[in-house]
């Protein structure tokens, strides 16, 4: 099985930077970043909508490439490897929490 590294650009790379509070990602890796709607929705109101938009669009993009189950997926940015199918699923619930409170965001009134 081959190995794909994937890179978080910006803006999604900031959004997680802002939510990164129960550790640090070199220590805990995804496990450092809170999924806490309201610490989301906060980066939200300090971006604006258009930004919400296009990290919403990197994060599916993303989700894309976790999902497809041809190759592992190694990430410095988020200090995570998906070695086997309870680290994909990981990393899985961890974006799509993260993904919830950038949607929660994009559909309440600014």
């Amino acid at each position: 099985m081959g190995e794909v590294s994937v890179d978080i650009p910006a803006p999604l790379s900031e959004g997680i930077i802002f939510c990164e509070v129960e550790c640090v990602r070199a220590c805990c890796g995804i496990d450092a970043v809170s999924t806490d709607p309201a610490l989301i929705e906060a980066w939200c109101r300090q971006v604006g909508s258009a930004v919400v938009v296009e990290a919403r669009r990197q994060l599916a993009e993303l989700v894309t490439v976790v999902e497809d189950r041809s190759h592992r997926v190694t990430s410095t940015f988020l200090n995570h490897y998906t070695s086997d199918e309870a680290a994909r699923r990981q990393l899985l619930d961890f974006l799509a929490a993260f993904d919830a409170g950038l949607a929660a965001c994009a559909a309440s009134p600014p």
